[in-house]
């Protein structure tokens, strides 16, 4: 008669044969896993580096969020047109996108909002600025965006001195050579009076109207511009230094008293 401690050694051994035996297909198994790609949605979406503050990622989000495309043909509308950027806002329950004049070719009529794929027409010009290069356009509720709430997310009184402070962190979104979103970082690097921000980033043809927002997500301005530097080879686009038109130039009660 076999004893229990016999007994149990040869079940022991079994086992450990057993588990010798399937280690080869736990490892194939882990390797596969290991190397399956996420949905990409998941890796778009809501996905920001871990390496700035939760401020900082709330602001990367509401800039990506908030971020149109503005497309705009000339009065003849044979297919000469403009892109730029804009952002998508709200004031006291209606909507808007602020953008460039010199991104507005047209007509209400023929000019369009833009994000993926889906367009959404421009109700009324509420305000085209030549001198501040500055257009607000009235639209309706855009689903698949979230709107800025202006008059909350301007900077208030002493945050305007925190916002513009040099060297601090801004960041903005557009859609730069009509590609994009593309969200770029940068910083406050000086200022010409109250005209511009000097901002030290990137910019390209189709970043003009992009909002800037600081590092704790307030709207501090909007891209207008690159700067140009004369050189020994003559005059040369300076793609580094990106001119910021301040928010407080906007005046933002046209969008309480000219509304519909």
């Amino acid at each position: 008669m076999i004893s229990r401690e016999k007994i149990t050694k040869i079940a022991k051994t079994s086992i450990g044969m057993i588990l010798v035996a399937l280690l080869p297909i736990f490892a194939v198994y882990s390797t596969i896993v290991s190397y399956q790609v996420p949905p990409l949605a998941e890796m778009q979406e809501d996905n920001y580096s871990h390496y700035y503050s939760i401020s900082h990622k709330k602001a990367i989000k509401k800039s990506r969020e908030s971020v149109v495309q503005v497309i705009s043909f000339g009065p003849d509308n044979a297919g000469y047109f403009s892109s730029a950027s804009g952002t998508y806002f709200k004031a006291y329950g209606n909507y808007f996108v602020i953008t460039v004049m010199h991104g507005i070719l047209g007509p209400c009529a023929f000019t369009t909002i833009v994000h993926n794929s889906q367009t959404h027409a421009c109700i009324k010009y509420i305000a085209t600025d030549l001198q501040n290069d500055y257009a607000i356009i009235q639209v309706s509720e855009i689903p698949d965006r979230t709107p800025v709430d202006i008059f909350k997310d301007l900077p208030k009184n002493k945050q305007w001195k925190d916002s513009y402070s040099v060297l601090n962190k801004l960041i903005y979104t557009g859609y730069p050579n009509t590609i994009g979103p593309l969200t770029i970082e940068g910083e406050v690097a000086g200022f010409a009076g109250r005209e511009y921000i000097y901002m030290l980033s990137y910019a390209w043809a189709g970043s003009s109207g992009s909002g800037v927002f600081d590092h704790r997500g307030r709207y501090i301005g909007y891209v207008v511009a690159i700067d140009v530097g004369e050189s020994e080879f003559g005059v040369q686009v300076l793609h580094n230094v990106v001119l910021v038109s301040p928010a407080f130039k906007v005046d933002w009660t046209k969008v309480i008293s000219d509304a519909e």
